[in-house]
């Protein structure tokens, strides 16, 4: 491989293993939330759909935004085989959460049962968690951020699945906290590994990422808590629909 091949192969690797690489899905992530809190907040009918999105704006945010990822880490002929790989895999990633938007747009059009709008979301963050679980079998640091990556995808996905069963007010906010700590913990993930300059073979600063986390949690409760008062203090059908 000549320097301009290596270059190429460094420059593709980068893209996932890098802060920035990784902000991507983190905001995409939190940007959901976000959404969702606003729905629920202002909009009237957002807690008694049976569907898991309220309206169709999402569900095309959904399908757009991935579609960018997946364009984005499309693989170059010239790149290495571990830079290829990895880029499939954030494709793959991407793709299934388009897949939940189609799927949410046909279940508006009664097409498809209201349960499969959760179900194709809950598959969707188990697909992802299964493929970052394959970076969590590493140790150190590196191990602790993408055992705890997994383990956010996996508890969406649970969620989610309740909701499929029985959709209810608390299970959506619930939902909403851990779709935040997932895009936070995306965030703060690549801090740890890419800037904060620590040690990623030290068990101290194992500790300290799993501290960090635990931050996590509890900042995006607050914050959804918050919302879900405000939300039921509102008055009109919002309020009545949360209540029940």
């Amino acid at each position: 491989m000549d320097h301009g091949e290596h270059a190429l192969a460094v420059t593709a690797a980068d893209l996932h293993s890098t802060f920035e690489g990784h902000v991507l899905p983190g905001s995409m992530f939190i940007l959901w939330a976000l959404l969702w809190i606003a729905e629920r907040i202002y909009r009237r009918d957002a807690a008694a759909r049976p569907t898991l999105e309220a309206g169709s704006l999402v569900p095309i945010l959904k399908i757009v935004l991935p579609l960018i990822g997946v364009w984005v880490e499309i693989p170059g002929e010239r790149w290495g085989p571990t830079a290829t790989l990895m880029s499939l895999q954030h494709v793959t990633m991407y793709a299934a959460f388009a897949l939940t938007g189609v799927v949410d747009l046909l279940a508006h059009k009664g097409w498809l049962s209201t349960a499969s709008t959760f179900v194709a979301f809950a598959a969707a963050q188990t697909n992802a968690g299964f493929l970052f679980w394959g970076h969590a079998i590493h140790g150190g640091v590196d191990g602790v951020v993408h055992r705890i990556l997994a383990g956010a995808f996996f508890t969406v996905a649970g969620v989610a699945l309740l909701e499929a069963r029985r959709p209810s007010a608390g299970l959506g906010w619930l939902r909403i906290g851990a779709q935040l700590v997932l895009g936070g913990w995306f965030i703060l993930g690549a801090w740890v590994l890419y800037l904060s300059g620590w040690e990623l073979d030290n068990p101290v600063n194992e500790g300290r990422s799993s501290m960090i986390f635990s931050w996590l949690v509890m900042m995006a409760s607050v914050v959804v808590v918050s919302a879900w008062v405000y939300s039921a203090k509102r008055p009109g059908p919002a309020r009545e629909a949360e209540v029940a």
